[in-house]
This record gives structure tokens, C-alpha cells and sequence, in this order.
């Protein structure tokens, strides 16, 4: 489940300046036609420190950089991998009976903080997937543009299994913030163990994960009590291959092997692309609603401080205790000092777990866009999927 990165040794600076030295004594000889001699080897020395000092020094500089990005890489991939580790350990010790885990089943409903455990989890947000869809793609839907579903996947490594959610495009309200923390919500009180303590990974993008308002619902939990302490970590840019890039590739290669002819089929695909693989419809094609999605954003705006995390993107582990209410404690890399920053306006603010923010609506399809999808897929669609992916719109076509 995770991924092994070769690296090369760089430790020998010369190796540049010896490529540059043979690169003058190559040109010497064909210019000159005679054999180097060590005399001649001084002089081309003396040549390329006097005349390529300046990119000699500036390589120097790029490969102390280099170094020092791979020992945080290191350091953060090792980081990963230990705690994946540990709470695999811990698990066998809370819920393991005969040699077998005997763990609650997805969607149980666990109460908050009733299982003294430290539990790990990564999340992240996949390629979406058109459909309808056929391994044998007629040509002419090519060019088209089907009906899309996004994909949320939270994973924790030591059962192993990831809940995938699944959102089809009438229910997309976007990939920001208040998308992204909803399903992690609805992710805690379904699909969690209820444990006291948790870890989390995700990679840096800022506009879903690495914000402040992501910050602000981690912060929340722990004020509320659904948490007793939070960890979040964000894996080095460039180097965020990890679990959940696993299942959703078990996940695409089945959808590619597979006839989808709506959002029930994609559902049955990820249940059956592997054992590890859960799904969790955010919402149907008929108009039920499962994880309904809540302005965070502007929940948080009343009550954070605006610029308590300027600099956020510096700024790799996020530590929430609930002896520290309304303040998190700051890393830049996993072997870094940690300070404190104080997120809250009042620092008397006690939030209740039961009042949240108030519901985003997603749109509904635009006018043009259920015109397109019945006029152009529909009859692409099997029979029992054309009246629920391209139902025969309602309204008048916009002039």
C-alpha cells in the first residue's frame, strides 16, 4: 500500500565539476589533437573555476537543496509508514479475538470517543469517471462529454479498507472545502471506529485539504468532544502516492473492464473491485440525499481568526489536543520545532456537536445540460439507466 521511493546517492559534489572538467579536456582534443597532459589538466582547472565559478556555486546550491528535500521526503515517507504500523498494532490489540479482527461492519454507527484506540485515516479525491460507460466505447460518444461522478476516498491502511464516495454530478456542489470536510463528517459517524485519538494524512492541496477551514473542523472536534486529540499530516509535494491512490486504482481498473450504465453500476463496481473497497452513494439518481454537504466555510469565518495561519502552505503537521481548546500546534516537517498558534476569536467559544452549519443546496442540472445529456447520451444508455441518467427534461430550453 505504499509506495517505495529509490533514491540516488548525491552525496559527491565533485560528480559536476568532474563532468564539466571532461567536458573541456574532450574539446581540447579535438581541437588540438594531442594528449592531455597533467600541465594541461592545471590549466583547464584554472579555466573553469575562473569562468564557470558562478554555475559551479549555483549547482553547488541545487544539489544541497536536492539533499535536503530528500531527507524530508525521508522523513515524512517514514513517518507514514510507522504510524500505519502503530495502529495496525492497535487495532489487533482492541479488536482482535481467536487471531481474527473482528471489527464492525461499514456504516455502523459507532458512537464518538467509546473505543480507546489511536486510529489512522487518509482521504483524497480521485479522477472522475463518465457514465454511461463501455469497455467496447462506440466511437461517436468520444467526442461527447457523459454524465460525470466525482470520487472521495478515505482509507484506513490498517484494516485495510477505504469508504468511496461517490457524487454524481446533481449533487456536486464543488471540490472545495465544504465538500471535502461534509464527507469526512459523515465519514466519522458512519464509518468510524470511534476511537479517542486520530492521525490523518492528505496531500497539499490547498483548496481542498491544506486550509483554514479544514483546520477550523478538526479544531471543532476536538471543542465539541468527538475527539479527545487530532493529527493531520500532509505528505512533501511531489511524493503523495499513498493508500488511496491504491484502492482507486483497484477501483479503475474494474470500471474499465466494465459495462456502467448508471450510478448504481459504478457503486457495484467499487464494491467488487476488491475487498477494500466500500461504497457510499452522497445521493441517487431518484433524489435521496446520504451525505448532505455543510457551509463550513462560512461557519468558521464568524468564529476563527482570519490570518492565525498565514503561511499555511510551509506548514506540513497540525496537532489539536483538547487540554489546548481553540489552539494547534504547528510543524514544518516531521523533526521540526512545534509552535503554537491560536485559531479562535473567543477563547471561551464551546461548540455544541449537535448545531452545525447551515446546509449547502446543490444546483440542480443546468437546462442546456439535461438537453445535452438527452439528446446526445441517452442512447447510449442501456434501457433500465435511459430515464434515470438522461431523463426527458421538464423545463423549456433556455432561449
Amino acid at each position: 500500500m505504499d509506495c517505495v521511493y529509490g533514491t540516488k546517492s548525491i552525496d559527491n559534489e565533485n560528480n559536476i565539476f568532474c563532468s564539466i572538467l571532461k567536458t573541456r579536456i574532450k574539446q581540447q582534443k579535438q581541437t588540438k589533437k594531442k594528449q592531455m597532459t597533467m600541465n594541461h589538466i592545471h590549466r583547464t582547472v584554472c579555466y573553469i573555476l575562473d569562468l564557470d565559478i558562478t554555475v559551479f556555486l549555483y549547482l553547488l546550491q541545487v544539489i544541497s537543496l536536492a539533499r535536503d528535500h530528500l531527507k524530508i521526503v525521508s522523513e515524512e515517507r517514514t513517518a507514514y509508514r510507522t504510524i500505519c504500523k502503530t495502529t495496525r498494532q492497535n487495532l489487533k490489540d482492541q479488536f482482535e479475538v481467536d487471531g481474527t479482527l473482528q471489527l464492525p461492519a461499514p456504516g455502523s454507527m459507532i458512537p464518538p470517543m467509546s473505543t480507546e484506540v489511536k486510529m489512522h485515516y487518509s482521504f483524497d479525491m480521485a479522477q472522475q469517471v463518465h457514465y454511461p460507460s463501455d469497455p467496447f466505447q462506440p466511437g461517436p460518444v468520444y467526442f461527447l462529454t457523459p454524465r460525470k461522478c466525482a470520487i472521495f476516498g478515505v482509507c484506513c491502511e490498517a484494516i485495510p479498507r477505504q469508504v468511496t464516495y461517490l457524487i454524481d454530478e446533481s449533487f456536486n456542489v464543488g471540490k472545495g472545502a465544504n465538500s471535502i470536510i461534509s464527507m469526512i463528517h459523515h465519514f466519522f459517524a458512519n464509518h468510524g471506529l470511534g476511537e479517542t485519538s486520530v492521525h490523518l494524512h492528505a496531500d497539499n492541496c490547498c483548496g481542498q485539504n491544506k486550509n483554514r477551514y479544514m483546520m477550523g473542523y478538526l479544531m471543532w472536534r476536538v471543542l465539541t468532544g468527538l475527539h479527545r486529540e487530532i493529527k493531520i499530516s500532509f505528505l512533501p509535494v511531489g511524493h503523495t502516492k499513498f493508500a488511496p491512490d491504491w484502492c482507486f486504482g483497484l477501483a479503475k481498473q474494474t470500471f474499465r473492464r466494465t459495462k456502467v450504465g448508471s450510478l448504481d453500476d459504478i457503486a457495484n463496481v467499487i464494491s467488487t473491485s476488491s475487498f477494500v473497497n466500500v461504497p457510499q452513494l452522497v445521493g441517487t439518481l431518484e433524489g435521496d440525499y446520504f451525505v448532505p454537504t455543510y457551509n463550513w466555510s462560512e461557519f468558521f469565518e464568524e468564529h476563527t481568526k482570519k490570518t492565525a495561519l498565514k503561511g499555511i502552505t510551509q506548514m506540513q503537521h497540525f496537532h489539536f489536543k483538547v487540554t489546548s481548546p481553540g489552539t494547534v500546534f504547528v510543524k514544518s516537517s516531521n523533526s521540526g520545532n512545534e509552535r503554537q498558534i491560536v485559531l479562535v476569536k473567543d477563547s471561551s467559544w464551546r461548540p455544541s456537536p449537535h448545531c452545525l452549519p447551515s446546509r449547502v443546496v446543490p444546483d440542480e442540472l443546468s437546462t442546456d445540460r439535461q438537453y445535452y445529456l438527452f439528446e446526445k447520451i441517452r442512447d447510449f444508455c442501456p434501457d433500465y439507466a435511459k430515464d434515470l441518467v438522461c431523463p426527458q427534461p421538464t423545463m423549456a430550453r433556455d432561449s
